[in-house]
């Protein structure tokens, strides 16, 4: 592993160890450094495309924050952050991420993307359980998350042992 990602990894444990409050860091301002975390230790079932296309379906909760990755590197290729207001829009994604307020359309989301190789990323309660592969979750101010590795492998996405020991639960 490269130590590049060795360090994003440290950057990311130590993120999620630490309370949100008093860190200079807002909750979605983490949330996207988490996301890229995610994106960076999940690898697709084929060579990844020259650009990653990273869709936040519904309405958007980062607001400025998760532009703050457009054009990023992401191992030989980059991320395009694109906001999706209708299942239609996401089927050019390689993620998806769902936030609080369209939870209730989950649904028909994982209905239209199928088993293709998406990572879907949400921060609603119970997400993981759900479908959705990585869970972000808030508890007494600190930032974690859940990953559903059955999801995950049923879309043909593998995730780094290595983020893996960093969830809360890991839902075989």
């Amino acid at each position: 592993m490269s130590r590049l990602r060795l360090l994003l990894l440290a950057l990311c444990a130590s993120l999620l160890a630490t309370p949100v409050a008093g860190q200079g860091f807002t909750e979605y301002q983490l949330k996207a450094g988490v996301l890229y975390n995610f994106i960076a230790f999940t690898t697709w079932p084929e060579a990844a495309p020259p650009v990653l296309n990273v869709c936040i379906y519904g309405p958007d909760p980062f607001g400025r924050e998760i532009d703050a990755l457009q054009g990023r590197k992401i191992g030989s290729g980059s991320l395009a952050i694109r906001r999706a207001s209708s299942v239609d829009a996401l089927a050019a994604c390689h993620v998806v991420f769902i936030g609080q307020a369209a939870i209730g359309n989950l649904p028909r989301v994982l209905e239209h993307l199928g088993n293709r190789p998406v990572l879907t990323v949400a921060d609603a309660p119970g997400g993981s359980a759900r479908g959705i592969v990585l869970n972000m979750e808030m508890a007494d101010g600190r930032l974690g998350f859940r990953a559903n590795l059955a999801e995950a492998r049923n879309r043909g996405l593998g995730l780094s042992s290595k983020l893996l020991r960093l969830a809360s639960e890991v839902v075989q």
